[in-house]
């Protein structure tokens, strides 16, 4: 996790990357400062994730988004995929919930490894 001295409590003050200023953060502003982060890319460079990856360390503590649930599900996606264990008997008793959010991880995973790939093409000029 990168480290930030931005507290994990609303509302408090930190310089907005979008803006390039230093403005109040609450929850909602949180969330707008993340739409224009994601608005900003528009050549789609970077998923979503990479954006804030790459972002949010200067406008809130890393622990905002990378919640005990979201390492829970990030754990359970992995132990589903490494030991081929089904989510559910049938896609009809899947969690709608955990479908959206396993085909984020995986998602992000993808772009992740599609970018590491492209910087050791870079790397090695082929």
């Amino acid at each position: 996790m990168p480290e930030t001295d931005i507290p994990h409590k609303f509302p408090y003050k930190a310089i907005s990357p979008t803006l390039r200023k230093r403005i109040t953060y609450t929850e909602k502003e949180l969330w707008n400062e993340v739409d224009r982060i994601i608005a900003e890319d528009k050549e789609r460079k970077f998923s979503p994730g990479q954006q804030l990856y790459y972002n949010a360390m200067h406008f809130s503590s890393p622990y905002t988004f990378f919640t005990p649930d979201i390492n829970m599900y990030i754990e359970e996606y992995t132990y589903s995929k490494e030991f081929n264990i089904p989510i559910a008997k049938c896609i009809d008793e899947a969690s709608y919930e955990k479908l959206v959010i396993f085909s984020a991880i995986n998602e992000e995973l993808n772009a992740c490894n599609k970018r590491k790939m492209k910087m050791d093409q870079d790397a090695t000029g082929t």
